[in-house]
């Protein structure tokens, strides 16, 4: 299993050093609009495979880390679950998911995704009484404590499959809960408030001796036994407090909303647990959660804030429970679920909340920061002026533009920042002017157009004071002017050609550690050197090493004397050696690559803001050139998804400052908390064929899945059960049988699609990953079979050798049939020519005597035989459907006006070969004329002769040449 050293498993040990062991307490938020199906929670618990469930009075819900699964009631459906209103949810025997329902008792049986409604039936298999459940607790090794109504207790071991019973010493007086200690133990509480060890009567007991309070003997108590040991006892429905005994043998601490040290926010409580590191969490009716701190005795309240979403979503919290991975979760009356893990939100953020008078941020949507040299810091707002930050004293000063004051700020939109050495603050405004203040009054520096040495222009982008102590102003229009601060004129640059710059808009000026003077503007790069010359660095597609983007938002040089460019398609390094950048995107990690600032640490890593959050990158101390990326987002605790073009500031004491739309966040990257011990298992959440949800218990039983060959279409949906952030789990995919490399699950569906499948078995693998680098092993989600179509089985493939070695039988039979058939022919074509031979013989002898007999002869013609006049107009019969192609041996002999026996025998008898194959042969050497004389194509010709298939044509065309077509026109 892959451990969540996810944050900074690959990065912890070099990016940040040292842990702080506090943070405040901020939440995330479900509820319906995440597919909750009901704002009031009642219930929470975790099951065996990691699933989170979430009991409302609508249906019982099952998360996943990526979204909700509802399970409701369904008239005519036997095996949903039997009422939609969950009033408790436990782990039962063998880790089975109880849910009882106004209904009663459900059981969920995992394998199928149904439920078994018969909870009855089922508590009598197991030998435990037949009555409503009010509570069951579950140990690691298989005892479960079941207390029912009327104060039962039983004990059902799972190995054993046995079943203790356990009643009250005090017959009269029965047990209302029970809970395990750390140990397993069981422990009992009864309607007087006595707490007892099950099983075990010469164990400690825990009295409740309170005089000012009359519970009758009839109080519903509820009881939570801590890490330590200590038992917490609180009234159901009373708004009674809580009880503790902090120590053995010592009376009961009541804690109320009156007591001194350890107080209450309020004193009807539904419920107590216990964080990783100790604090008692007491979920009360309306006063929110109180937190008790059991080191130092001391308690904080945790309240919902209107202005605040990440404070407890509700005052009102029904439930509360801490799962395996340390979460802390809430159930809520009215506003769903807060959960809260301390990893979970790292960082401090700064927003405007109303009624905080100087000690709020006053205006949210932040552009600059500069540090004075107390420490403390300046802040330029887009639309709400200038904010100083005394930091010692957490308050905030505003300072804003007013039309009837002209020694106030020239403009409330502030765009740039800048204390020089003398420690006078310089600020660049949006059609303000450049201003100067002095701690007490603003000196504007606008544009004059009928005074030379006036500023070029009212928006001030940047301000930048050199080693050579020139003072360098960068507007929006006017490109580069330097001012005389002793003077007070300013002396512009000029831009375009002749000028001192290409461009107009100046987005940055840097210094290097050489002296060059680098210039960020909307179409790249111009360096001036210390020499007095310009470089322009520019982007250029296709062209490796250029500038990524023309559009430079932001420029630092390290520690190494490395520059860095920040541009709308990523960040750039730069090499001085060549002259040439290396690009940074969203392929080599970065969350975007639109980036609005980037700074360094104090630790050497290069932290960039963009439009999808922050990213470091950090280059590998054992590797030169090998860098690693981390991103983080909203669910860190950043101000927002998108930050503020040049927003950002490395502060003295290391901490860095990135602003945005709402607000500011301060990251110290030496005070991060560590990472959860939280792994990301992946599950097979869905099963798809053909885009339709397959049945769960076809494919959930844990047997090989086998569908029928036509069933090839099939799509995988996968979820991480990693509840911090969702937006974390990576996923690749492999299907065995089918895939050769592993494929990068989308995030947004986390599905995977096959279709076509082939017959065979495969099986459907994946790994996950919590920082997209290191990967898990794989973990096989199902295991499934294709079945072949009928024609492909073993019994078919049979059917076919059998039916093979008969037809090679049956051929070589016709073969042999046809063999003696032509030797007969041959035979009477012998006979044939024998006859005729004699014949012509006898007639040409005839013909000699009569010739010697006549002594007057007529006028000389040429005499043609029988045989020769036949033949001539079989030819010619022939070649007058020649393109004919199914011309055929009965049209021929319909057109020579003789039988088809008569025509075979005497066709046969004067040119050796059968009608058809004399009819063919003819077809053929009219193709080799037309391939020697013509230019169609082989297939042209073939038509041409009458033949329709151009592969018949070719072999009958070898056969009778000895070469194909082609060949044969070569």
């Amino acid at each position: 299993m892959l451990r969540a050293l996810l944050y900074f498993s690959v990065l912890c040990w070099w990016l940040f050093p040292t842990w702080i062991a506090a943070q405040p307490i901020h939440f995330q938020q479900l509820n319906v609009e995440d597919g909750l199906s009901h704002n009031h929670v009642t219930s929470i618990v975790k099951d065996k495979r990691g699933f989170l469930w979430f009991g409302t009075p609508a249906g019982l819900n099952r998360y996943d880390g990526h979204e909700m699964k509802v399970f409701r009631h369904v008239t005519h459906q036997p095996r949903s679950i039997a009422n939609n209103d969950i009033l408790a949810l436990f782990i039962g025997p063998y880790e089975q998911l109880w849910i009882k329902t106004r209904q009663g008792i459900n059981i969920y049986d995992e394998q199928t995704e149904h439920f078994i409604r018969n909870g009855d039936s089922v508590l009598q298999s197991l030998g435990l009484p037949v009555a409503e459940v009010l509570d069951i607790r579950r140990t690691a090794d298989g005892d479960c404590w079941f207390l029912q109504a009327g104060g039962s207790v039983s004990n059902y071991r799972e190995r054993e499959q046995t079943v203790s019973s356990y009643s009250s010493p005090e017959a009269a007086v029965s047990i209302t809960g029970i809970a395990l200690d750390n140990a397993g133990a069981a422990w009992c509480v009864d309607q007087q408030g006595t707490v007892r060890r099950l099983g075990r009567e010469d164990a400690q007991v825990y009295r409740l001796e309170d005089p000012s309070m009359d519970y009758s003997g009839d109080a519903d108590f509820r009881l939570f036994i801590d890490q330590k040991g200590h038992p917490w006892v609180y009234a159901a429905g009373l708004p009674s407090g809580v009880y503790w005994w902090p120590t053995k043998g010592a009376s009961a601490t009541h804690l109320i909303m009156a007591s001194t040290g350890i107080f209450l926010n309020d004193q009807l409580i539904f419920g107590i647990a216990e964080d990783a590191d100790g604090n008692v969490w007491i979920a009360t009716d309306h006063g929110g959660v109180d937190v008790v701190d059991l080191e130092s005795n001391r308690v904080s309240q945790l309240l919902h804030d209107d202005y605040n979403d990440r404070t407890i979503s509700q005052n009102s919290v029904m439930v509360l429970y801490c799962d395996s991975d340390g979460i802390m979760w809430a159930g809520t009356f009215k506003r769903g679920i807060s959960y809260y893990h301390p990893s979970q939100i790292q960082f401090p953020l700064y927003q405007r909340q109303r009624g905080e008078g100087d000690r709020g941020l006053p205006f949210d949507d932040i552009n600059q920061f500069v540090e004075d040299s107390l420490g403390n810091v300046w802040i330029g707002t887009n639309g709400g002026g200038l904010i100083y930050f005394d930091r010692r004293a957490n308050r905030f000063k505003q300072y804003r533009h007013d039309p009837l004051d002209r020694n106030s700020l020239g403009s409330d939109v502030i765009v740039s920042l800048f204390l020089d050495r003398q420690g006078v603050l310089w600020i660049g405004t949006y059609h303000g002017g450049l201003n100067r203040f002095d701690g007490n009054q603003f000196v504007r520096y606008t544009y004059d157009p009928l005074e030379e040495a006036s500023i070029p222009d009212n928006s001030v982008w940047e301000i930048y004071e050199d080693s050579k102590g020139r003072f360098w102003v960068g507007t929006l229009r006017a490109g580069v002017a330097q001012l005389d601060r002793n003077t007070g004129r300013f002396r512009r640059m000029g831009v375009g050609a002749g000028g001192f710059t290409e461009s107009a808009y100046i987005s940055a000026i840097m210094e290097d550690h050489a002296g060059g003077l680098w210039f960020g503007t909307a179409s790249g790069i111009e360096l001036l050197k210390p020499d007095g010359t310009f470089k322009r660095f520019l982007y250029a597609e296709n062209e490796k090493g250029a500038l990524s983007n023309d559009y430079v938002s932001e420029i630092i040089e390290d520690r190494k004397h490395r520059i860095w460019v920040a541009t709308r398609d990523g960040v750039n390094l730069y090499n001085e050696a060549n002259g040439t950048f290396r690009a940074f995107r969203t392929e080599d990690g970065l969350a975007d690559n639109t980036l609005l600032s980037v700074v360094e640490d104090l630790q050497g890593n290069i932290w960039v803001s963009s439009t999808k959050g922050i990213s470091v990158i950090h280059e590998e101390p054992s590797a030169v050139e090998r860098w690693r990326c981390w991103n983080f987002d909203y669910h860190d605790g950043l101000q927002g998804t998108a930050f503020n073009e040049d927003a950002a500031a490395r502060l003295a004491t290391g901490e860095l400052f990135f602003g945005g739309p709402s607000g500011f966040n301060i990251i110290d990257p030496s005070n991060i908390q560590p990472p959860p011990a939280v792994s990301a298992t992946p599950v097979l959440t869905d099963l798809q064929m053909f885009n339709r949800s397959l049945e769960p218990s076809q494919w959930l039983g844990g047997e090989k899945l086998r569908l029928a060959y036509h069933q090839n279409d099939l799509g995988f949906v996968v979820a991480s059960l990693y509840f911090l952030n969702k937006g974390r789990a990576y996923f690749r995919y492999k299907l065995e049988g089918f895939d050769h490399d592993w494929s990068t699950l989308d995030s947004r569906t986390r599905k995977a699609t096959f279709t076509n499948l082939d017959p065979g078995t495969y099986q459907f693998r994946v790994i996950v990953s919590e920082d997209d680098e290191t990967w898990s092993e794989p973990y096989t989600l199902t295991t499934f079979t294709i079945l072949p179509p009928f024609w492909k089985t073993g019994w078919a493939y049979g059917a076919y050798v059998v039916f093979g070695l008969g037809s090679i039988f049956l051929f070589r039979y016709i073969e042999r049939t046809r063999e003696k058939t032509r030797f007969a022919l041959q035979r009477e074509r012998q006979e044939a020519r024998s006859m005729l031979d004699s014949v012509l013989k006898q007639k040409a002898q005839l013909e000699e005597a009569n010739k010697k007999k006549l002594t007057v002869f007529p006028s000389e013609k040429p005499v043609t035989s029988a045989d020769e006049q036949f033949l001539r107009k079989v030819l010619d019969t022939v070649e007058q459907h020649l393109e004919q192609s199914d011309f055929s041996v009965e049209e021929l002999a319909s057109a020579m006006n003789v039988s088809r026996v008569a025509l075979y025998k005497r066709v046969l008898t004067l040119t050796g070969h059968t009608p058809s194959e004399f009819i063919r042969n003819i077809r053929l050497r009219r193709a080799g004329q037309l391939l020697e004389q013509s230019g169609l194509t082989v297939a042209e010709i073939a038509y041409e002769v009458g033949f329709s298939n151009p592969k018949q044509f070719s072999k009958y065309f070898k056969q009778l040449y000895g070469v194909v077509p082609s060949a044969y026109r070569k």
